[in-house]
């Protein structure tokens, strides 16, 4: 393939100064910004805008739309009704393409309420009124795309022999606003609730309503009451509520014939084929914001402009996320269309319903070019679309360059794709062998792989084999904001090797927040702490003994540095003898009864130990003996221990090869606290057989010894204290639905000096175990799911270390969007969680007017904690029987099992008053006593940390211990103010996120 570096030619200049125009134009309210367009349909070209202002990072698109035949403007909304009707974009452009009109691009219309879907402003389809203008603004587009952008001012009325009635709204929701008028356009019933007057009225012909026309109708009922009525499809509905002051109100008679007349202040409207509305922007060349929105508020926004020459602009900014776009103000939304050149423009929905749709030139159907707020396509009531009026023939008109890369270090290399597209910019094959040169110099092509040159700027990639062409531009800046480290892919927070070992990191630049094209070689390494060396390509290689230090990797002033950790090998060998989670595998001498125990004051570790109940007034010595286990290459005992009645001392017994036995004592007396005591493995045991106990002083009848986590270990005791180290690179993720998710972090234990086990680790989806799902390599933790179903998911990853301290993080992914099976929650942040415990059956719903509520916003009470706790633990809620409460007769039916059964598991009990206990069903939950019911379900083994907030000494003294355990293990944190808020109350939307997340 020939290569041309610095080639004049005159279509490349033109196509150069095209793209160097718009960019500079797109770009003009952003600093440090990049912008690059390019032809999407006839008349109509996309532009993209990237950069950053006093929020933060921004990202725009645009399109520019020049009317013509080929390519026409569009209204579409969802189904064939206003009310309830709402969809995604995405959907939207597919609902047309199935009427056979290709879809080019398009955004989100007008504002909406959001219960019912009704549009705000006016609605014309086909020259059809669907909605009137209720006083808004509103764009319009004529057959041949001219746009009309003003207010359309319109008057409706019915006239009679009885009067004329002044219709104030068409096809809205009713209110005590005025005089309503409803066609099947609105919906198939009127929806009313309160009462009113209603006068039905039925078409004697087909003829459309219009801007400009009239529809001949004749009364045929009439009536009072405040049930909705049916709307057929010949019939429109004449109604006011009681309350309205409708001065022109005429009480037609039953068989009179009206006449409906619709009429607009500028006839322009007469001759629109479709219309939206929204809210003024820009009128004269001035911006004006009233009525948007507080001034102040930073979002995604969306708007569409015409500039004096006609031109349409339609734009998109993404917001409200801090890492993308950070959005814009309404005022901020106005000068950006004046930079571009509009006249007059209204600011369409924004927030969570901005979004923009594009067909790629090439590609056979559009896709997202927005990236959402809500983190996923919100349903909205209508959109404007760019339809292509000429068909796709496939025969290749075009190259279409598309770079792996936009953004590109100098001398960094980026490959890039090349496809064909028709005239109609459709699908159409690759073209053959291209001709490329670069603009300015600024870079090279070989195969199809662009390499830059050193100089920084906008290199245009021009491509073509004397009758098909295209190009692309690419921005070449040393300006990197963060760099990130990786190895095989995977995102490294720090380094543990062996000595000697080594790791090829890679280092990825990240300009706005998107990643550049670059090599390890452009960047400069570091190490500190004498751990090793690092080459000029990011290969690290540890020295010969173990330290700590950090490894360092920039580009100009901006740089990242990781720990790294030289000597964290594979931990030591070490096998759990008995930890009693599942089952008690020991048997013991005549005189001690064993039985595993699961009240978590009896436990040590996790959620069983061993009991060895034995009457310490008769008993002077006895052993438990355990599963034999082979400590031919182990050289220490761990185990924790504690007694009741009766102080003992321990010793662990083995036997050598010979069958001979073996005693160690362990390293103390036993107490009534849990202590973990250790032994040494004496030399020549084989077999560790058993725990013996020898009485220490006068014994009492009701004695026990428990243990709990006994372990066998190579090298040193498990008697470590910490916590395993567990960190995820990120806790919120969005993947497609059915695709799987991978989280990745860190996992270490014994302080930082081991990886942690991966057998140690347990992982839950939406509460259930998953096995294998978790790889631990060098501290690198891996997390991968499995195909998730569409909705929010929750991944819980408990881990532990050999002595059985626990640490537990958890992460909530949305796969494609996070959906609402609840009336009430459809836009509320708890959807998702509310939904997962719906399905899973822990969390129900109230029905009320056929639907389901979840009512995430009320105080939880302690009934339904019970009974939703319950269900969390499985526990058996068969019990109907009287409970030991004084309130016993105000518990409900529903409940009583549930209320049984933790009590009786001691994870909720009552309140003492005066002598008796109560248990207060319909109290209100406070955020200590919701800890302390669930602190007390957990394994044991979480750190209790002291706790910082600024009202730690509100928290109850019964509840400080489950309390640092929950904040400690992450179930329950504070707010950004600092405080713990202990005695508030909690709602259900905030308990559903924390048992979610349990």
């Amino acid at each position: 393939m020939k290569l041309f570096a610095n080639k004049a030619v005159r279509l490349l200049a033109l196509t150069l100064a095209a793209t160097q125009l718009l960019a500079t134009v797109a770009g003009a309210a952003f600093d440090s910004g990049f912008s690059y367009s390019y032809a999407v349909g006839e008349g109509l070209t996309y532009t993209r805008s990237e950069g950053k202002n006093s929020a933060g990072p921004q990202r725009a698109n645009i399109l520019t739309y020049t009317p013509n035949s080929g390519v026409s403007p569009v209204m579409v909304y969802a189904g064939d009704r206003l009310y309830g009707s709402q969809t995604t974009i995405l959907n939207a452009a597919q609902y047309l393409e199935n009427q056979g009109k290709p879809v080019v691009g398009g955004v989100n219309a007008d504002f909406f309420v959001m219960s019912s879907g009704v549009p705000i402003g006016l609605v014309i389809n086909e020259g059809t009124l669907i909605s009137s203008d209720a006083w808004q603004y509103a764009v319009g587009f004529k057959p041949d795309g001219t746009a009309v952008l003003g207010r359309p001012t319109m008057s409706m009325q019915i006239a009679g022999q009885s009067g004329t009635v002044s219709v104030s709204y068409f096809n809205k929701t009713r209110t005590t606003a005025g005089a309503y008028l409803l066609d099947r356009n609105y919906d198939s019933s009127t929806h009313f609730t309160a009462h009113g007057t209603n006068i039905i009225l039925e078409r004697v012909d087909d003829t459309p309503v219009t801007v400009g026309g009239t529809v001949k109708m004749k009364v045929i009922n009439k009536g009072t009451g405040n049930s909705a009525l049916t709307i057929t499809d010949k019939q429109m509905v004449l109604t006011k509520s009681d309350g309205a002051d409708v001065p022109s109100w005429v009480d037609f008679e039953i068989g009179e014939e009206v006449t409906l007349s619709v009429r607009a202040s500028d006839t322009n409207w007469g001759e629109v084929q479709y219309a939206v509305g929204g809210k003024l922007l820009i009128d004269g060349g001035v911006v004006t914001t009233a009525g948007i929105d507080a001034a102040s508020s930073l979002r995604a926004r969306s708007a569409i402009g015409v500039k004096a020459d006609g031109t349409v602009v339609l734009y998109e900014i993404d917001g409200n996320q801090s890492s993308h776009s950070a959005g814009l103000t309404a005022a901020e939304l106005g000068s950006e269309l004046l930079a571009l050149g509009c006249v007059r423009a209204i600011c369409l929905d924004g927030g969570g319903s901005s979004a923009m749709a594009l067909r790629q030139p090439g590609d056979a159907s559009a896709t997202l070019a927005s990236k959402p707020s809500d983190g996923s396509q919100r349903a909205c009531a209508n959109y404007i679309f760019f339809i292509s009026q000429n068909a796709y023939d496939g025969v290749t008109a075009r190259a279409v360059l598309t770079p792996d890369y936009r953004y590109m270090l100098p001398g960094a290399s980026t490959g890039f794709s090349v496809k064909g597209a028709d005239s109609a910019y459709g699908p159409a094959p690759a073209p053959g062998e291209l001709q490329y040169t670069v603009s300015n110099e600024l870079g090279t092509v070989s195969g199809q792989v662009f390499t830059a040159g050193a100089q920084p700027g906008t290199a245009v990639v021009f491509g073509s084999d004397g009758t098909v062409e295209g190009s692309m531009s690419i921005c070449i800046t040393g300006a990197v904001e963060s760099i990130g480290l990786q190895s095989g892919g995977s995102a490294l927070n720090a380094i543990s090797v062996k000595p000697g070992q080594s790791v090829d990191v890679d280092a990825v630049a990240y300009r706005l927040g998107q990643p550049m094209a670059a090599k390890d070689e452009l960047f400069q390494w570091r190490v500190s702490g004498d751990v090793g060396t690092v080459d000029e390509s990011g290969v690290f290689t540890a020295g010969k003994v173990m330290a700590s230090g950090t490894l360092t990797c920039s580009y100009g002033n901006t740089q990242k540095s990781i720990e790294v950790n030289v000597g964290m090998g594979d931990p030591q060998q070490a096998q759990t003898v008995a930890d009693f989670e599942a089952d008690q595998p020991c048997t013991a001498t005549d005189g001690i009864t064993l039985s595993r125990v699961t009240d978590y004051t009896a436990v040590a570790r996790g959620t069983g130990s061993l009991m060895a109940a034995y009457d310490g007034s008769k008993v002077l010595t006895g052993t438990v003996s355990l599963p034999a286990t082979d400590v031919s290459f182990m050289r220490h005992l761990t185990l924790w221990a504690r007694s009741e009645g009766t102080q003992s001392t321990l010793s662990a017994v083995f036997t050598d090869a010979e069958g001979a036995e073996l005693t160690a004592p362990l390293s103390a007396a036993t107490t009534a606290a849990w202590a973990q005591l250790t032994a040494a493995v004496p030399d020549g045991a084989q077999q560790l057989t058993g725990i013996r106990m020898e009485r220490g002083d006068a014994g009492a009848a009701d004695s026990a010894l428990y243990l709990d986590q006994i372990v066998v270990s190579a090298d040193h005791p498990v008697n470590n204290t910490d916590a395993p180290k567990v960190s995820l690179q990120t806790t919120a993720l969005t993947v497609d639905a059915g695709a799987s998710a991978t989280l990745t972090g860190t996992a270490t234990m014994e302080n930082g000096k081991f990886p942690a086990r991966a057998s140690n680790i347990t992982v839950k989806i939406d509460g259930k175990p998953v096995a294998g799902a978790a790889k631990v390599s060098a501290g690198a933790l891996t997390v991968t799911t499995g195909a998730l179903a569409e909705g929010t998911h929750c991944v819980t990853i408990d881990v532990s270390d050999d002595a059985g301290n626990r640490t537990r993080v958890s992460a909530t992914v949305t796969a494609g969007s996070a959906g609402s099976v609840f009336a009430d929650t459809a836009n509320h942040w708890a959807r998702g969680y509310a939904s997962l415990l719906s399905a899973s059956g822990i969390m129900k719903g109230e029905s009320a007017d056929g639907q389901s509520y979840f009512r995430p916003d009320r105080n939880l009470r302690r009934v339904e904690f019970a009974v939703t706790m319950a269900r969390v633990l499985g526990l058996d809620t068969s019990y109907t029987g009287k409970l030991d409460f004084a309130d016993d007769a105000s518990i409900p039916d529903w409940a009583r099992g549930a209320v049984y059964a933790v009590s009786q598991a001691g994870i909720m009990q009552g309140q003492t008053s005066g002598g008796k206990l109560y248990f207060s069903p319909e109290a209100d939950m406070s955020r200590a006593e919701v800890m302390t019911v669930i602190g007390r379900s957990l394994p044991r083994g979480y750190a209790a940390a002291a706790l910082g907030y600024q009202d730690t000494s509100s928290i109850p003294s019964w509840a400080t211990e489950q309390v640092e355990t929950c904040v400690s293990a992450g179930i329950i944190g504070g707010y950004q103010d600092n405080t713990l808020r202990p005695l508030g109350k909690i709602t259900r939307g905030e308990i559903a996120k924390v048992l979610a997340l349990l």
